[in-house]
């Protein structure tokens, strides 16, 4: 079997595929490549997980052999709020408590 007959999107995204990433898809993509850039910028070696259901995107490891977990998180902002709203409106992202358990450490991207 052919790996590229599993993937959807194997020539071009397009609505004739019947595959079309959202926006919110591709700004999760395009956050998670700009941590992996700062994190080999920082001399890390960074590797993507593979399974949709794990609780981290991307792993990280250190020369001495730290090894980091890490969950991208597009930041996001609350869109209706009143004008005496006094608390941020940004929307406030915290571990599961699997996530906790790992030491799976969340980094935002705006």
């Amino acid at each position: 079997m052919e790996v590229w007959s599993l993937w959807p999107c194997a020539g071009t995204c397009t609505e004739s595929t019947g595959f079309d990433m959202s926006k919110k898809s591709i700004k999760g993509t395009v956050g998670e490549h700009k941590v992996i850039v700062q994190l080999l910028e920082d001399g890390y070696h960074v590797a993507k997980a593979v399974d949709p259901q794990c609780p981290f995107d991307l792993v990280a490891v250190g020369e001495e052999g730290d090894v980091k977990l890490i969950d991208v998180k597009s930041v996001s902002y609350r869109k209706n709020t009143k004008s005496t709203w006094k608390k941020s409106k940004e929307i406030n992202r915290v571990p599961t408590t699997r996530q906790k358990k790992m030491k799976i450490e969340l980094i935002m991207v705006d």
